[in-house]
């Protein structure tokens, strides 16, 4: 059993200078990578995409190896079962063989995990050195890849397509709880609450759960919204 030091978490305070300078970077590279297709007519999309999913699980792999030549590799932090650890895992798959359901589930839990992450950035295993880097490409990398699906794989959520992805969502939580039992972690933080400050995590374990739940739901249905009129034309 793999079982390295466990680190401290580290965090960025939201909207100070140097969030703002992560942010804009993040939003500046992001523009360039998901636009490029569309100013360079000679790329071919789908080699693009495979590009891209190699470097991500690229990333990954390095990750891992960086953590655990460092010692800080452990089962209580870097399993990828937290839920932006799974969507980062469906962007790879995504890019080599696009899936209309499992893009529904990247483009719910993507959206939500990837924004609140860059909005409150709470670093697992420290910041120092690639661990910094690899958080931002990992987090960025799904709104990177949402963005993608939309652009240039022609991606929609279905109708009610929120609704199934939350129902996803309590199954995925069910394993990933087995899996915070079986190690005494607390992946998608099931067991405790993020010790970054989120306005959304409200009260003790495991009330701030149900809060979470209900967040959740408001989000798939508003980021489902701006696509609501156009399935209901197409159905009429």
């Amino acid at each position: 059993m793999i079982t390295g030091k466990f680190h401290e978490p580290a965090f960025i305070e939201p909207f100070s200078p140097f969030w703002w300078e992560c942010i804009v970077m993040v939003i500046v590279i992001l523009t360039i990578v998901v636009r490029a297709p569309l100013h360079l007519k000679k790329i071919n999309i789908k080699l693009y995409a495979n590009f891209i999913a190699l470097f991500f699980l690229g990333n990954y792999i390095f990750e891992n190896y960086y953590n655990y030549s460092n010692g800080y590799w452990n089962l209580k932090q870097s399993l990828p079962v937290h839920l932006c650890s799974i969507s980062y895992f469906l962007c790879i798959f995504l890019l080599f063989n696009f899936k209309q359901w499992l893009a529904e589930c990247l483009f719910y839990w993507g959206l939500a995990g990837g924004f609140h992450s860059l909005l409150t950035p709470e670093f697992t295993v420290g910041m120092e050195g690639y661990n910094f880097y690899a958080y931002f490409i990992n987090h960025a990398g799904l709104l990177l890849v949402v963005a993608f699906m939309i652009i240039h794989l022609n991606f929609r959520p279905r109708a009610k397509s929120w609704i199934w992805v939350f129902g996803y969502t309590q199954i995925v939580a069910l394993g990933v709880g087995l899996v915070n039992y079986s190690v005494g972690a607390n992946y998608m933080y099931l067991a405790h609450k993020p010790e970054v400050e989120n306005p959304f995590v409200i009260g003790e374990w495991p009330y701030y759960i149900l809060v979470l739940e209900a967040v959740a739901l408001l989000h798939f249905w508003l980021f489902y919204l701006p696509f609501a009129k156009k399935n209901k034309a197409i159905a009429h």
